[in-house]
This record gives structure tokens, C-alpha cells and sequence, in this order.
């Protein structure tokens, strides 16, 4: 049984698969599969590293700017 996280993964992966079938075609087809294989871990290890990337909300966003604005008028 597939959890959310895979069920995600794979719609992911699905999208993606045209898209790869295609930029993979100049590969020797022995070596094929295994950079399609390759391709969706890269796609697995950048979407999990987004996931858990903390957007900051719009007053954490305005507070940053607001220090980065008085940092460079102090210099």
C-alpha cells in the first residue's frame, strides 16, 4: 500500500515521464533506462528538498527586507 507521500511522487514522476522518455532518446538505448533511473532520483531528491524548504510568511518576508534595507544603509 502506497503512502501519500508516494502516491505524490509518482503523479510527480508520471508528468515528468514524457519529458524524459524524450531527452533520453539521444542515449545508447543499453544505457537508457538506467539515466531515466537516475533522472527521476534527481527529480525525488530536489522535490524533497522543496517540500521541506520553509517559506517565510508575509511579515517574516517584510521584517528580512526591512533589516536587509537597514544593513546596507549602516555600510
Amino acid at each position: 500500500m502506497s503512502t501519500p507521500k508516494e502516491k505524490l511522487f509518482n503523479k510527480l514522476i508520471d508528468g515528468f515521464e514524457p519529458k524524459i522518455k524524450y531527452h533520453t532518446l539521444n542515449t545508447h538505448p543499453q544505457e537508457r533506462e538506467d539515466l531515466e533511473q537516475e533522472i527521476k532520483i534527481k527529480i525525488y531528491e530536489k522535490s524533497e528538498k522543496l517540500v521541506n524548504l520553509e517559506t517565510p510568511g508575509f511579515w517574516d518576508f517584510i521584517r528580512n527586507i526591512s533589516q536587509e534595507t537597514q544593513e546596507k544603509e549602516i555600510k
